[in-house]
This record gives C-alpha cells, structure tokens and sequence, in this order.
C-alpha cells in the first residue's frame, strides 16, 4: 500500500489528535450517542493536552453521521491548523479511539484501507467511454468520473448491400475507430498521471476490440475484462458487483505475493531484505526501506511496541540514544511503534504490506529494501 497521501500528516511536526469513530446511521438514537461518545473523548483528550483549535476543529465533524447507510467507521485527524485527515472507512473500528501525541496514530487508517486498489473503470460502447478514475493522491471514495466522446455519431452497421452500403459501413467503422481513439488517449493519460494498478473494461465487446486496436502498450498492459457492464440501465449489479470484487482481489493477490515472494528470495540469499523490528527501524533511518511487510495486531487494547522518535520522520530508534545519535533538534520521545514506523514510511516514500501465514518474520515484522551494502543488518 502507498502512503504518499499521508506524506503532509507524516511530516508535520504537530501535536496531532487522532480519532476513530463509528459514524454508523443504524440506531434510532445513533447521533445522540455520537454526541455522548464525543464529549466523553474530548474531555479525555483534554486531559492528554491536546490542542484546543485541534478539539474545536473535530467538534465540527466528530459527531456528524455518515451520509451512507449500514455500518461505516471514520478517521479523523486534526491538529492546531484545523482537520487533517477525514475519511469514511468501510467498517467501524472494533472500539472508539481517541489519542493525542506529537505523532499522528495513522495505523488503524491504513489497516482499514490497506487492500484498496487503485483501479480505472472503462465502461464502453460505440459513441465513447464513461471512465471512472481512482485517485493517486487520495483515500477511499476519492473518484472522477469523466465522459470521453470523439462526437461521430455513425455509430450502428445495418444488413444490405451495394456501393452506398459499403460506404456507409466504412463511415460508421471510422466513428468507432475515432471514438475509441479519443478514449485510448484519454486512458494512456490517466495511467500515465495517475498510476493504477488495474484498468477494468467493460461493454460493448466490439467497441472493446476497436480500444484495443488503438490502445498504447501501458494501458494493454493492465486491461482486464470485466463482463455485465455497460454505459446504459439494464445491467445486473449484482452479478456485475461480483465480478468487479474478483477482478480486484485478483490484483490484490498478485501485489501481496509479489512482495513476499521478493521479501523471501531476498532473505534467502542474504540481500535486500531485513527481519525483526530493531534492522527495520535502522533501515528506516537510513531511507532503505522501500515496503515494510507487518503482521498485525488489529486489537486496539493490545499492548503495542514502543520507540523513540525525534521531530522529524525519520529521527527513529528503538532506544532514546540512537535518536540522539542523530544530531537532531530537542529531546527524544517515546511512541506506538506501529504509529513510528508509518510516520517513517509515508514520509520516506516507501509502502506497507500487511500479511498473514506468510512470510516468516522476526517480531512480525520485515521488510524489502531499495538497496543493502555492508552496514546494512543481516
């Protein structure tokens, strides 16, 4: 998962108030109880000493229900500047949580989000392409639809014969192709500005052939089929539903298992690769790490490993010492360490894998490194 959306959060030096909410709309008196749950926090959260503007910034929002229905969790963060981070997450956290500290709490966030997948819808027929975008730089729910039309508007062949017939049969293969063009082009600049990892097609079947025709080599590169979709009333949701969610655990699956079978060889051999929670936290101060793989704890009440940080992200260790070692400004602090290791993550651009049997970890914890040389821990 990439944390570059969480890059500001990660680099502001804070105090920050982190906040994990049930905003579900499933209860009569849901809002009522919001209301108390809220109160009660923000006099704990007082008591912690966070900021007042942060406080009166989450006043706003803490207590207003999701616009969805069922249940739905919310994170929110906030510092003196006003709110952070406000994110819908697709459950309610096992418990309320309610924290302040010079480090944004950002895990319960990114296990909430880490199997997203950023993908690019093409729903497709003759006349062009409704395309629906997931953000690069953004959470869940973050989306752009555009509609891509080339405006040819031969767009259907009909039976008959005859000179006339065949020109009028070519006039409407060349709206298709103008057409399918127009979409090519704006897909090749959506995966070339925006990154995703699958682009889903579905649709017309011969309008999906002329995109191919005309589509470049890294928009082919990451076109799965999707059937049941279409750009008009009529398709089965929940059939099409399904066949989406297959389509992206596919992609879910690759991504996980290219990381651990990376992760693995490279331990193997004694290469880009570091296990236990001591070689991780000194790759991450180095700047090597390039995707940290976590077996987590979810438990919220569980007791967390502590580090010591500075005020910058990657002023990082597992004793007060080495932070100090690093020349920084101010006096060493202790923190969750899974609140650290983010920090650290999103500000040095690397990624997170959370993973389950596989592979073998030391403290549960490894990662892959962008390079190793001979300081680098076995």
């Amino acid at each position: 998962m990439k944390l570059d959306w969480l890059k500001p959060v990660a680099t502001d030096p804070g105090p920050h108030v982190s906040v994990y909410v049930d905003v579900s709309r499933t209860r009569e008196k849901g809002a009522h109880e919001m209301e108390v749950r809220w109160k009660d926090a923000r006099e704990a959260l007082a008591g912690q000493g966070a900021p007042e503007p942060a406080l009166q910034a989450l006043d706003d929002v803490a207590t207003t229900p999701a616009e969805v229905g069922g249940p739905v969790g919310r994170a929110l963060i906030a510092s003196t500047g006003g709110i952070e981070i406000d994110v819908l997450l697709p459950d309610p956290p096992a418990q309320d949580e309610a924290v302040t500290g010079p480090v944004a709490h950002l895990m319960p966030l990114v296990r909430s989000l880490a199997d997203d997948v950023r993908y690019v819808m093409v729903e497709l027929d003759r006349a062009g392409a409704d395309i629906t975008v997931t953000s690069s730089d953004a959470p869940r729910g973050s989306e752009e639809v555009r509609e891509v039309t080339a405006g040819h508007d031969l767009l259907h062949k009909i039976p008959g014969g005859g000179w006339a017939h065949l020109r009028y049969q070519h006039a409407v293969q060349d709206s298709w192709d103008h057409n399918a063009a127009a979409v090519a082009e704006e897909l090749h600049a959506i995966v070339r500005d925006q990154h995703p990892e699958v682009v889903l097609l579905t649709g017309d079947v011969k309008a999906s052939a002329a995109l191919r025709g005309k589509a470049a080599k890294q928009v082919l590169e990451l076109l799965v089929d999707v059937p049941g979709g279409s750009r008009h009333p009529g398709v089965h949701e929940e059939s099409f539903n399904a066949a989406v969610a297959e389509a992206l655990e596919q992609v879910r699956r690759r991504r996980r298992d290219a990381v651990v079978d990376e992760f693995e060889q490279e331990a193997g051999r004694g290469g880009r690769a570091v296990k236990g929670l001591a070689p991780v936290v000194d790759a991450l101060r180095r700047g090597q790490v390039r995707t940290v793989l976590l077996r987590d704890d979810p438990d919220p009440g569980g007791e967390s490993e502590m580090l010591w940080v500075g005020a910058t992200a990657l002023e990082i260790g597992t004793t007060a010492e080495e932070v100090r070692a690093l020349g920084g400004d101010g006096e060493p602090f202790r923190v969750r360490a899974d609140a650290a290791i983010v920090r650290a993550l999103a500000a040095s651009d690397a990624e997170i894998e959370l993973v389950a049997e596989r592979p073998d970890l030391v403290q549960g914890i490894g990662a892959v490194l962008r390079y190793a040389d001979a300081s680098t821990p076995a």
